[in-house]
C-alpha cells in the first residue's frame, strides 16, 4: 500500500513540475544558440606542476579553437597567458619553462591557401628574472636532464624540393645560463641522456655526405663522431640512467628486395671515456632467418643490465622479377585494351558514371571490413620481438608466430607471450581470449602457461609472478617454478563486477592498483576496497573497509615513472560515496586506517603532484560550477585556487 502511494505521488509530482516547465517556457522568451556561440565552450586541461611546485601550467581548449596555456604562480598573483599555446614543459630545476606556440585557425587557413608553410614558435620563460623569449620555426625542444640546456629543433628550409630524401635540419643547443647557442646541421633526430649531460645527435645530409652518430657534450664543447657512413641512421636510444647508446643504421642491399633492413650499434661507456662498440649485422649473424630483416618502426630497448639489446624483425618482401619481351607485349595489349574499355558510353556517345564501388565482408573474416581499413597500418608494421646478447654476441628469436605480442619481464630473464589465434572466430562476436607462453630470453624457448585467458595483467613489477583472472579468482603463476595459485579463493569479497549487464561468461574485474617491492604483495580493488595480497595465497588484507558506509576507494598514481608501490610512504585515495555522492582524497599508510582529507558535496579529481616537493594540485567542479585547479599541501587543506 505505501508504494501505491509513493508511485501516485511521485507522478503528481512529476506532472505539476511538467506544468510548471511549460508555464515558464511560454512565458520566458529563449534565444536561440547561433555559431557565433559556439566558442564560449572550453575544457580545462590536466596541469603540470613544475618540479617545485612554485607554478603550475594548463592549457584552455575552446570549440573554436581559440585556445591559450595559462601559467599561474602557485599562491601567488603572478600570472599569464599565452594564445595557442601549448606542450608546456618545466626544467628540471624549475628555473625554465619552455612552450610552443601555434596560430589561429584563420590564419592556418590563409597559410594553407597561400601554400606557405605553418610553423610553430618557441616560448622560453625565465622564472627568476620574468623575462620571456619568443623564438620562432622551432618544430620540437627538449631540455637536458640538468635543466641548464635547451635542444631546439629547427624546420626544414623554405622552398626545399619536394623530393628531397633527407630529414636533417638546423638543430640549436642554447645554453641557459649565458644564453650562448650552438647551431648543428642537417640533423634527423637529438636524445638527451638520462641523468646525464650528453646529447646524441642523427646527421642526416642530401647526398648523405658525413651522415653518422655525433655525440656532444655542451659542458665542456666538446663533439664527437661515433659512427660515419653514407646509409641513414635512426631510433637514437640511451639506456636509462646510464651511458651506454644504440642506434639503427641502414644497410645498403642489392635489388632482391622491396624493403631495407637495418645493422644495429651499440656503444657502452660514452661519459666515461672507455667506449665499447658492437655491431649486429643480420647478414653475418648466426641463426638470424633468411629473408628477414631488422624493422625500424619498433623501437630499440636496452635490458635493465646493459646486456641486451631489444629490437624488432619481419619477413621481407622480394621484388617482383621483370617480365621478358613476349610477357611485356602481351601485358602492354591488356593494359591497352583496358584502357579503350574503361570509359563506356550510353547510346547518345555520352560517358556514364562509374560504377559504384562495393565494399564486401566475408563471413569468416574476424573484422568487418571498415576495421580492417583502421587497422591496416597497423597490421603492415607488425613484427617479432628479439634479442642481442652483447657479450657473446647470439641472437635470439623472442617472438613467433606462435606469440603475436610480447612483454619482456623485469630481470631479462624471462619474457611473457600471448596468442589469440586459436580464438579469432570467438573473437568476432565475443571476448578476446589469449593462451599465455612464458619464454625463456637466453634461447628463445617457449612454455604454454594457461589456455584461454581473457585478462591478463602482465608481469609483477620484480619479475617472479604473471598475475591473470580465471573463474571470478585472480591468479599469480610463478615464473620460477610454474606454479600456479589462486589468490582470493579464501577471500570473503568479490573481485569482479556481478553487476555488470554484459551478457558474458566472465564478468569484468574491478582491477588492480600495482605491485609492491621485490613482489611482496600486489594491492587488488573489490567494488569498494584495496586489499592487501600475498602472491602465494597466504594472506589478504582489507586496506580501506569502505563496504560498510558503501565509499569507494581507488590509489592515485601521483609519479607516472614508478616501478612499484612503495608502502613504507603514504598512499592517496580518491574516495567516493555511492549513497552521500561526496567526492574527496584520504591518506593511507599500510597498517592503520585511512584518514579522510577531502570529502566535498563536488567532483574532486585529476590529483597531481611536484615532483621535488609536497606541493599538490587538484580539480573541483559541479553541475553549476566549472572545474577549478586548487594548489595545497600534502593534506590538501586550506587550498588555494587557480
Amino acid at each position: 500500500m505505501s508504494l501505491r502511494v509513493h508511485i501516485r505521488v511521485t507522478t503528481l509530482l512529476f506532472i505539476a513540475g511538467t506544468v510548471s516547465n511549460i508555464t515558464l517556457s511560454a512565458q520566458t522568451e529563449r534565444k536561440p544558440i547561433t555559431p557565433d556561440d559556439y566558442g564560449q565552450w572550453e575544457q580545462l586541461s590536466t596541469g603540470r606542476l613544475s618540479g617545485d611546485g612554485g607554478w603550475l601550467a594548463y592549457q584552455i581548449t575552446r570549440v573554436n579553437e581559440e585556445n591559450e596555456l595559462r601559467v599561474r604562480r602557485v599562491g601567488g598573483d603572478e600570472f599569464w597567458v599565452v594564445p595557442y599555446g601549448t606542450s608546456a614543459t618545466f626544467s628540471k630545476d624549475s628555473r625554465w619553462l619552455a612552450y610552443s606556440i601555434g596560430v589561429s585557425e584563420k590564419q592556418r587557413e590563409r597559410l594553407e591557401k597561400q601554400k606557405k608553410p605553418v610553423r610553430d614558435k618557441l616560448g622560453l620563460r625565465n622564472f627568476g628574472t620574468g623575462d620571456s623569449l619568443i623564438i620562432d620555426e622551432v618544430a620540437s625542444f627538449a631540455f637536458s636532464d640538468d635543466g641548464q640546456y635547451l635542444a631546439m629543433r629547427r624546420y626544414a628550409p623554405d622552398g626545399a624540393a619536394e623530393d628531397r630524401k633527407s630529414k636533417g635540419v638546423d638543430l640549436v643547443v642554447r645554453d641557459l645560463s649565458s644564453g650562448v647557442e650552438t647551431n648543428f646541421g642537417n640533423v634527423s633526430e637529438f636524445a638527451w641522456q638520462d641523468e646525464g649531460g650528453l646529447l646524441a645527435i642523427v646527421v642526416d645530409a642530401e647526398g648523405m655526405a658525413g651522415n653518422g652518430v655525433q655525440l656532444y657534450e655542451p659542458s665542456s664543447g666538446v663533439l664527437r663522431t661515433l659512427d660515419s657512413k653514407a646509409a641513414r641512421y635512426t631510433g637514437l636510444t640511451w639506456r636509462e640512467d646510464h651511458d651506454d647508446l644504440a642506434v639503427l643504421r641502414v644497410r645498403a642491399d642489392d635489388e632482391v628486395y622491396e624493403d631495407t633492413t637495418h645493422v644495429v650499434l651499440a656503444w657502452q661507456g660514452l661519459q666515461e671515456g672507455r667506449v665499447q662498440q658492437r655491431v649486429f649485422d643480420p647478414d653475418s649473424t648466426a641463426g638470424f632467418p633468411r629473408d628477414t630483416r631488422v624493422v625500424s618502426y619498433r623501437s630499440l630497448r636496452w635490458s635493465d643490465d646493459g646486456g641486451t639489446v631489444y629490437f624488432g624483425i619481419k619477413q621481407r618482401e622480394k621484388k617482383e622479377t621483370e617480365p621478358d619481351d613476349s610477357t611485356a607485349a602481351e601485358s602492354d595489349s591488356t593494359v591497352a585494351e583496358s584502357d579503350t574499355t574503361e570509359a563506356e558510353t550510353d547510346s547518345t556517345g555520352v560517358e556514364t558514371d562509374d560504377p559504384t564501388t562495393v565494399q564486401i565482408w566475408h563471413a569468416k573474416d574476424v573484422d568487418i571490413y571498415a576495421q580492417q581499413k583502421v587497422t591496416a597500418s597497423r597490421d603492415r608494421r607488425e613484427n617479432h620481438l628479439s634479442a642481442w646478447h652483447l657479450s657473446s654476441g647470439d641472437f635470439v628469436r623472442v617472438g613467433t608466430e606462435l606469440t603475436e605480442d610480447v612483454t619482456i619481464v623485469d630481470g631479462d630473464e624471462f619474457a611473457i607471450g600471448t596468442d589469440q589465434t586459436p580464438y579469432e572466430n570467438v573473437r568476432m562476436f565475443g571476448p578476446v581470449y589469449n593462451d599465455i607462453y612464458r619464454i625463456d630470453l637466453q634461447d628463445g624457448t617457449a612454455s604454454l602457461i594457461k589456455e584461454r585467458v581473457q585478462y591478463n595483467f602482465g608481469p609483477s613489477s620484480g619479475g617472479r609472478y604473471l598475475l591473470y583472472l580465471v573463474d571470478d579468482h585472480y591468479w599469480t603463476y610463478d615464473l620460477t617454478n610454474g606454479r600456479h595459485t589462486n589468490i582470493t579463493e579464501d577471500v570473503p569479497t568479490s573481485f569482479v563486477n556481478v553487476e555488470d549487464d554484459h551478457t558474458v561468461q566472465q564478468k569484468p574485474p574491478f582491477y588492480f592498483a600495482g605491485w609492491t617491492e621485490n613482489d611482496r604483495s600486489v594491492l587488488i580493488y573489490d567494488k569498494y576496497d584495496i586489499w592487501l595480497l600475498s602472491p602465494d595465497g597466504s594472506s589478504a588484507t582489507n586496506l580501506t573497509n569502505g563496504a560498510t558506509d558503501r565509499v569507494r576507494h581507488r590509489r592515485v598514481r601521483l609519479d607516472p615513472d614508478e616501478e612499484y608501490i612503495d608502502t613504507s610512504q603514504p598512499l592517496y585515495i580518491s574516495t567516493y560515496g555511492e549513497w552521500s555522492k561526496r567526492y574527496g582524497y584520504s591518506r593511507l599508510r599500510v597498517g592503520s586506517d585511512p584518514q579522510q582529507l577531502l570529502s566535498l558535496d563536488a567532483n574532486v579529481g585529476r590529483l597531481i603532484k611536484a615532483e621535488d616537493s609536497d606541493m599538490f594540485a587538484y580539480v573541483i567542479q559541479d553541475f553549476d560550477d566549472s572545474p577549478d585547479y586548487y594548489a595545497a599541501g600534502p593534506d590538501l587543506s586550506s587550498a588555494d585556487q587557480i
